[in-house]
């Protein structure tokens, strides 16, 4: 709206610093910019409640690690060690206008292992982590499955468990 108005004012300045005015263009102008108003809705201010309550959990970073520190991964595991623990590290936007949980599911070479959820309160870059230990004869893959307290799938994450 504010655009077709300064159009249309716009038009009707010129023709009028031109020294020709000319009252069918100028009303012509006017009378469109108010039918573009009139047609246009108005742009909301901000997010409705019901765009937040369905707006998505983002994954922003996953990492694989041996320990955490400060709320940071210490490391990035490219492999596990049977018999250690490896921690599933995420960072998660949710800006969805209420806490929300993330299920996490691990399982070693496709039996499950482990299952968690994490609380995640509303914020741009939430992190948050859990962990599997691994037993001493494992071998194959560590998988984690993440999903959201709706049952949406956010992300599937595999590691290669071997003697390094």
């Amino acid at each position: 709206m504010k655009h077709g108005l300064s159009i249309g004012l716009t038009l009707a300045s010129l023709l009028g610093a031109c020294g020709e005015p000319n009252p069918t263009v100028a009303q012509a102008s006017s009378a469109s910019v108010r039918a573009v108003a009139s047609s246009q809705p108005a742009a909301p201010a901000s997010a409705s409640v019901d765009e937040l309550e369905t707006a998505p959990v983002e994954i922003l970073k996953f990492a694989f690690t041996s320990g955490v520190s400060a709320k940071e991964p210490v490391d990035k595991l490219t492999s596990a060690k049977p018999g250690s623990r490896v921690y599933a590290h995420l960072t998660v936007r949710n800006r969805t206008g209420r806490p929300r949980t993330i299920h996490l599911e691990f399982s070693v070479d496709g039996k499950k292992r482990t299952e968690l959820d994490l609380k995640i309160q509303e914020s741009w870059s939430f992190r948050s982590w859990g962990y599997n230990t691994l037993q001493p004869k494992d071998q194959g893959t560590l998988k984690v499955e993440l999903s959201d307290d709706e049952g949406n799938s956010l992300g599937e994450y595999s590691l290669p468990i071997g003697n390094e």
